[in-house]
């Protein structure tokens, strides 16, 4: 997943270190009960995370928006209609 150097930490330390690791350059592993929960990258470069880890990013994150259009019943059809429709923006 990544060619070069990674820390692994606990979510507790990391939670206690959090701005040290951040302002790190290298990745972080981040693990709960032993098993991997979460992949910290420094993003001084965002260039530097590794495409393996971009395209991995993209592909779980359009999954998780295709199940939950799917668990609502939203339809192809519907996407595409409201793409289609003007409307104004709301601020927020």
């Amino acid at each position: 997943m990544c060619r070069g150097r990674m820390k692994t930490t606990s979510v507790r330390e990391f939670r206690n270190r959090v701005a040290e690791l951040i302002d790190s350059d290298e990745p972080v592993l981040v693990t709960r009960h032993g098993k991997h929960a979460a992949v910290l990258y420094p993003l001084h470069d965002p260039k530097k995370i590794p495409i393996e880890v971009r395209r991995r990013l993209f592909r779980d994150i359009t999954e998780s928006i295709r199940e939950q259009l799917d668990a609502r019943g939203v339809t192809d059809e519907e996407i595409e209609r409201e793409f289609r429709s003007p409307r104004k923006r709301r601020r927020r």
